[in-house]
């Protein structure tokens, strides 16, 4: 697909370099440029499920102008079952979407993903930046939504999905960033 793309691409130059029309070319340009954050969005982590999970949100996160970075190597989640890993990582990803929608400066809207092992751990972390200061109810955010009863689900199905791996889910809040920590006995 990217040697098609890269074929197109170069017929699409030279077209563009004979458009005499300033506003056509512009809107040729910024019609390319947005294909090609189709393929800065797309995700290599080792992890088939992962990639296009994290694709996914991250064209999501272009649309609404945040910006997702990831490091993650997803070959460390292999072990994991599919709906595991979309379970964790989409409502992770949802939530810190949802909120960073509301930040107004769009240059604070930020989330960063990561996937690593350490002594024998695996580590998943979500950060994204917040403004406020964080409600607990036990050991679990409070939601911020108006409808509490039909929300908070989405991180007690994070945690339920870590548990099933003897892992453990941590929320905190340091200076301005909202931080999900999951921790995960690696088996050897």
């Amino acid at each position: 697909m990217i040697n098609f793309k890269y074929h197109d691409l170069k017929n699409q130059i030279i077209a563009l370099k004979a458009e005499k029309d300033a506003d056509k070319r512009n809107a040729f340009l910024t019609k390319m440029e947005n294909d090609i954050k189709f393929y800065e969005a797309q995700n290599k982590t080792g992890n088939h499920v992962l990639d296009i999970l994290l694709t996914s949100k991250n064209l999501n996160c272009i649309k609404n102008e945040i910006t997702l970075t990831c490091v993650a190597d997803g070959t460390l989640l292999n072990f994991m079952d599919v709906a595991d890993i979309c379970t964790i990582f989409g409502n992770a990803l949802d939530n810190a979407i949802e909120y960073e929608q509301k930040i107004a400066d769009k240059e604070k809207r930020l989330i960063h993903v990561s996937v690593f092992s350490q002594k024998g751990f695996l580590m998943i972390r979500f950060e994204n930046y917040f403004e406020g200061t964080l409600m607990f109810e036990g050991d679990l955010p409070i939601t911020t939504k108006k409808d509490s009863f039909y929300h908070g689900y989405g991180l007690k199905s994070i945690r339920y999905a870590v548990q099933k791996y003897k892992g453990v889910v941590r929320i905190d809040q340091k200076d301005q960033w909202f931080e999900l920590k999951i921790l995960i006995p690696l088996k050897n």
